[in-house]
């Protein structure tokens, strides 16, 4: 295959070496506009600026397969043109959400394929939260859509809490979904506080997961004949979650199926998305 990568220099060079030691790519093109990326089967588009969503679009008209590595479009108008368009030109999408190519993620997902139990605790200290200049939302919609996509069912009932003071901006979230087949999912995201942490909790009726995400280390837990629960622990390398994500995009391709993270998995995020700000409303 022929790979097109689209966006800075520097970023490019990075994602090459991802793409290099695979034996299906051929040859790796690097331009800084799509109109020049010439005859490819594919690209990853690394641009994160206002016109993302258009670049996107035209790389799909052009027959391209795309991964777009940035941050995942928010306009539910957008999504559905995405998809709406990748569908009539019979292309495979993939975005980059990041939890989803985690190494521990991946791993865990072989262990659970679908949670009945999923707990998620995500406190920022207030002074990274200033320095990211993220907003809150970037950090729940982040988690609902690991979320939505590990349990991979039809939500039916959602509760949502929000923190603010005198009416001012939201400092911390609260979500509770409930899906069709039983699962439940619980998500709670603080802005101001005074450590930074993240865990990720999940269980079958066979296993349970306790993931420390900053660390990457997962204790698996299971009882043994005696129903005593005992632990197993692992540790992943966090920097290989490019590396997952390009081969994933790559096999997706040779055996023509959906992405890991797909356009189908944004448009399902979007719906929630907007179901939940209609309630903050």
């Amino acid at each position: 295959m022929k790979i097109g990568i689209v966006g800075p220099a520097d970023r490019a060079v990075a994602w090459e070496e991802h793409l290099r030691p695979h034996r299906s790519v051929k040859e790796v093109v690097i331009t800084a506009h799509i109109k020049d990326i010439g005859d490819v089967d594919a690209c990853l588009i690394l641009e994160d600026s206002d016109d993302k969503v258009n670049i996107l679009l035209k790389a799909i008209r052009m027959g391209y397969h795309s991964f777009m590595v940035s941050s995942l479009p928010t306009s539910q108008s957008d999504i559905e043109k995405i998809y709406h368009t990748a569908e009539e030109a019979n292309v495979l999408l993939q975005f980059a959400h990041w939890p989803t190519f985690a190494p521990a993620s991946q791993w865990m997902s072989q262990k659970v394929s679908k949670p009945t139990f999923l707990n998620i605790v995500r406190e920022i200290s207030y002074t990274q939260f200033l320095e990211n200049n993220h907003s809150l939302d970037y950090y729940w919609i982040d988690e609902l859509a690991y979320s939505l996509k590990w349990i991979n069912g039809n939500v039916h009932h959602i509760d949502v809490n929000t923190v603010n003071l005198q009416a001012g901006k939201d400092r911390a979230i609260h979500l509770l979904l409930r899906f069709d087949s039983g699962a439940t999912a619980n998500i709670f995201v603080n802005s101001c506080s005074s450590t930074n942490r993240h865990q990720r909790f999940a269980a079958d009726q066979t296993f349970l997961l306790d993931c420390d995400v900053h660390s990457q280390s997962v204790r698996l837990g299971k009882n043994n004949d005696q129903q005593h629960l005992f632990f197993e622990k692992q540790s992943f390398d966090a920097t290989r979650a490019a590396e997952i994500a390009s081969t994933q995009f790559l096999k997706s391709i040779q055996l023509n199926k959906a992405t890991q993270f797909n356009g189908y998995d944004l448009l399902k995020l979007a719906n929630e998305v907007s179901r939940i700000k209609d309630r903050l409303l």
